[in-house]
């Protein structure tokens, strides 16, 4: 029996879309959301020959301070082009005007109590719901004040933020007191040396960027010593590889460079985030498997292992030559389930074994 039991992993899957399956123009869309009864609006690009059933990756590019989200798409960081040709949906967010500027709002002692995450929780609902944008390969990145950010949303919002990108920016002292995640998140900046309003190495305000690529390499599990590359004159990566998780953490580093958005960033930004789903590096880790230790023919006692499971819910199912079925009674396991595992009574006409991830 053992010969011919074969395994099969059921991945999940999630259905989105109404029945618009035509194409819809090329086209920057102004869409809003409500957030704590304020309207928040947003840019929508949808790269050419956009078809919903391609359920396409999404990134959120938030722009700095006293900007705006049409001045961010149009001068500072045009993703359209690299939209079209990498297939994902850009989206430009509008931060609130406050004391006569636009602004990013965050906890700390300036706060005023925008929602931001809610703000982002919103956008994200609805770019799934009308773009069946993957839920999964949500990214985000932001050029100064957008920039500092980004840490806010690893920090917050990691459940939904596959990964994200700074460019001039840090991480408020307060975000790093108060942030208390255990999701990871793929961490990218791109920074000058010579910064006057985002200082390299940190104020009374921001931690240092040594200190931020430390702290987030240690949370997202990393190597602790990066691995260094010149890429340009001037211009030094980063590169903290993943370790026991399937997170890093990159930097770039321009030498005498100041508070702006360099030319590179752009397509540095989408090939660090797009490697990313809400799991981690695409593909990273052991696939599941099913080892069958032994099988009585008398008894009818099979025992099996199970390696490299991930977090979550899941059941052994059989199946002999039509749909896969729960055993009676049903075998639920976990990352908490002693193997080898002992099935008593497995019927005789079992073909197959499946691991089933449970809803």
């Amino acid at each position: 029996m053992a010969s011919r039991l074969w395994i099969f992993i059921k991945a999940l899957a999630f259905l989105v879309l109404s029945n618009s399956e035509h194409v819809v123009a090329q086209d920057v869309l102004t869409r809003s959301v409500r957030v704590d009864g304020s309207e928040r609006q947003l840019l929508v690009y949808l790269p050419e020959n956009f078809r919903a059933s391609e359920s396409l990756p999404v990134l959120l590019c938030f722009h700095g301070g006293d900007d705006s989200a049409e001045g961010m798409m149009r001068f500072t960081a045009d993703f359209r082009p690299l939209a079209d040709s990498e297939r994902f949906i850009a989206v430009y967010p509008q931060g609130l005007i406050f004391e006569g500027s636009s602004y990013w709002n965050s906890e700390g002692p300036y706060d005023n109590g925008t929602d931001e995450i809610g703000f982002a929780r919103a956008m994200i609902d609805l770019l799934v719901r009308d773009y069946a944008a993957d839920p999964t390969r949500v990214y985000a990145c932001g050029f100064s004040l957008g920039g500092n950010l980004m840490r806010d949303l690893a920090c917050y919002l990691g459940d939904q933020v596959a990964a994200v990108a700074s460019v001039a920016a840090s991480m408020w002292e307060w975000t790093l007191e108060d942030c208390s995640t255990t999701n990871r998140t793929g961490i990218l900046s791109i920074h000058g040396t010579e910064d006057s309003y985002n200082p390299y190495n940190g104020n009374q305000h921001s931690i240092s960027i040594n200190s931020l690529n430390t702290h987030w390499a240690s949370h997202n599990g990393a190597n602790k010593s990066p691995i260094t590359s010149t890429v340009s004159p001037g211009v030094t990566r980063y590169l903290w590889d993943k370790g026991d998780g399937c997170h890093t953490v990159e930097h770039y580093r321009i030498q005498n460079g100041p508070h702006s958005w360099p030319s590179f960033s752009k397509e540095v930004i989408w090939e660090f985030v797009s490697r990313y789903n809400i799991s981690g590096l695409i593909g990273c880790g052991s696939e599941v498997e099913l080892v069958i230790d032994g099988y009585n023919p008398k008894t009818r006692q099979l025992t099996l292992n199970v390696r490299n499971l991930s977090a979550g819910n899941f059941e052994i199912r059989r199946s002999s030559t039509g749909s896969f079925q729960s055993f009676r009674p049903r075998i639920e396991i976990n990352q908490d389930t002693v193997f080898p595992l002992t099935i008593p009574s497995v019927p005789r006409d079992t073909l197959l074994l499946q691991i089933w991830e449970r809803p």
